[in-house]
């Protein structure tokens, strides 16, 4: 059954996601791909959910960068949050229409129809060494802002940096993160997302010259006790996950390919119907 979205409880969800970014302990997302994925974080425990933008389009049969069509995720991102009651946030990667502005509003504003309560928001292209004009970042920001003021959400705006990707010394690029992180602020972002961070000592000198809530993305090299330790807000594992099980997957496919069926493959933990449950 659809669920109908209700602006109150929608209002909720965002004051919720906000204050999880405010408490003591580090914020650990874990990126969904599909509705499945999302209950299944949701039943571990977990008190909101982002998307992956990634996983979300393979899931569809589009690559990543933009090329799933606007109306597909948003049916999609429509499916994920009528399954779940924890807050979702949604990677929109760079909006779609970043250089119309009148359709970008369009956008946010069926974004938010869909019981999304907060965006990623990216000033990058599809990890390319290239910005958006600041200028025109910060204008997006606060449109996205503006149009949750009006559907009557605080909408979360985590607003994402690739200054990481640019050539040029660590020491300009986290003068870049830095500069955009404060500009990011005073249009109304809620937060900063600075993924392709290599070292932690990279991250405590962000850390202590940002005000926005810092979000980190999850790698073999940065630990999450440690950043834990070091204060950082909010940690993304993005992709990961979804590439987890489809490694595992391509495993089993090998495993089936040359000693045939696996016993494995009929021991499990998680049933059909509970499964099943799941969507009734």
């Amino acid at each position: 059954m659809e669920k109908v979205i209700n602006h109150i409880s929608q209002h909720r969800l965002a004051e919720n996601f906000h204050a999880l970014h405010h408490q003591q302990q580090t914020l650990l997302l874990i990126n969904a791909w599909d509705c499945a994925s999302a209950k299944m974080i949701e039943a571990a425990g977990f008190p909101a959910i982002a998307t992956s933008s990634a996983g979300l389009a393979w899931s569809l049969g589009f690559a990543d960068g933009e090329k799933i069509l606007p109306e597909v995720h948003l049916e999609a991102l429509k499916r994920i949050c009528n399954t779940v009651q924890v807050p979702v946030s949604a990677d929109i990667e760079g909006g779609y229409f970043r250089n119309d502005i009148h359709r970008f509003s369009i956008f946010i504003e069926q974004l938010i129809d869909t019981g999304i309560i907060g965006i990623n928001l990216e000033d990058g292209y599809t990890h390319e060494a290239h910005l958006n004009d600041i200028a025109l970042h910060t204008t997006l920001i606060n449109i996205a802002k503006e149009m949750g003021y009006k559907k009557g959400i605080n909408l979360f705006v985590n607003a994402r940096t690739d200054a990481m990707l640019l050539p040029g010394t660590i020491e300009n690029k986290i003068q870049t993160c830095i500069e955009r992180a404060s500009a990011f602020a005073k249009a109304g972002a809620d937060g900063i997302f600075i993924p392709f961070i290599k070292e932690l000592e990279t991250i405590a000198v962000l850390k202590s010259e940002i005000q926005l809530p810092l979000n980190i993305l999850a790698t073999d090299t940065l630990p999450f006790n440690k950043l834990q330790e070091l204060k950082v807000n909010r940690v993304s594992t993005g992709s990961r996950p979804m590439m987890f099980l489809l490694n595992h997957f391509r495993k089993l496919l090998h495993q089936v390919k040359i000693e045939n069926i696996p016993d494995q493959l009929f021991s499990y933990e998680i049933t059909y119907n509970e499964i099943n449950s799941w969507f009734l």
